[in-house]
């Protein structure tokens, strides 16, 4: 059962962590994204666009994680399980911050 799920870890948040890198570096979304995709973003604008991506590279390195701490000692898998937890909450932080961001108005939209 153990190398199924560091198999599994390694084929999920491996890529994750691939496409987070992708657009944070790029800094917009790749342009074979469906609508349905972006659903909470509202305004997209690079600073957004790039907080996702760490949203989603956070996420990732939360999901490869917690498949090494199987792997490692007590002592290191805590601390691992520890740093996926603070990884995840740290993305999730980021993603309401950053679908936050795009739903607010501009100064222009709220003066008119």
């Amino acid at each position: 059962m153990g190398w199924v799920l560091l198999g599994f870890t390694y084929a999920v948040g491996g890529p994750l962590l691939g496409i987070g890198l992708y657009i944070v570096l790029r800094g917009r979304f790749p342009g074979w994204w469906m609508e349905w995709m972006l659903w909470p973003v509202k305004q997209v604008t690079p600073l957004v666009v790039r907080l996702q991506g760490l949203t989603v590279v956070g996420l990732g390195a939360s999901i490869v994680a917690i498949g090494l701490s199987t792997w490692v000692s007590e002592f290191v898998g805590g601390l691992l399980v520890v740093v996926a937890i603070a990884a995840y909450v740290l993305g999730a932080g980021l993603y309401v911050y950053s679908t936050w961001l795009s739903r607010r108005g501009t100064k222009e939209q709220e003066l008119a």
